[in-house]
C-alpha cells in the first residue's frame, strides 16, 4: 500500500466502484482481469499532473476504500461515459471489494496521488 500525505493527493472522491474487463488500455498496454488496475473518468485521467496529449506518458495510480478495505493499482484506462465520482477495476481488483455480481459498490473514497 502506498503511504500519501495531503501534499501528495491530485483528486479525492466518495463514489461508486464498477468492474471492466480490461484490454488495450488508454496507457498503451494490455492488461487483464486478473491483473489489480483501474480506469477512470476521462476528465479526470486528463487532468492528472503530468498528462500529456499522449495518454500513453500519463503517470496515474489510485487508492481506494471501502469498509476497511483498501486497494492500490495503477490507472491504465479512462472511461469516456463515466462521472468523475466513478472508478472501474479489472475483475480481481473489484472482488476485493465485492462479488462482480454485485456490479457496483457505492460510498467508496478514492483518491489519487
Amino acid at each position: 500500500m502506498q503511504l500519501l500525505t495531503k501534499a501528495s493527493v491530485v483528486a479525492f472522491a466518495s463514489g461508486s466502484v464498477f468492474w471492466f474487463t480490461p484490454g488495450l488500455g488508454a496507457c498503451g498496454y494490455t492488461n487483464t482481469s486478473d491483473q489489480f488496475v483501474a480506469s477512470v473518468a476521462v476528465g479526470v485521467f486528463d487532468g492528472y499532473p503530468g498528462a500529456t496529449s499522449n495518454p500513453n506518458d500519463n503517470p496515474s495510480a489510485t487508492r481506494t476504500d471501502h469498509n476497511g478495505t483498501s486497494v492500490t493499482v495503477p490507472i491504465v484506462d479512462y472511461c469516456p461515459g463515466c462521472s468523475d465520482t466513478y472508478v472501474g477495476f479489472s475483475p480481481a481488483a473489484f472482488e476485493e471489494f465485492a462479488s462482480t455480481d454485485v456490479g457496483i459498490v457505492n460510498d467508496v473514497e478514492w483518491e489519487i496521488a
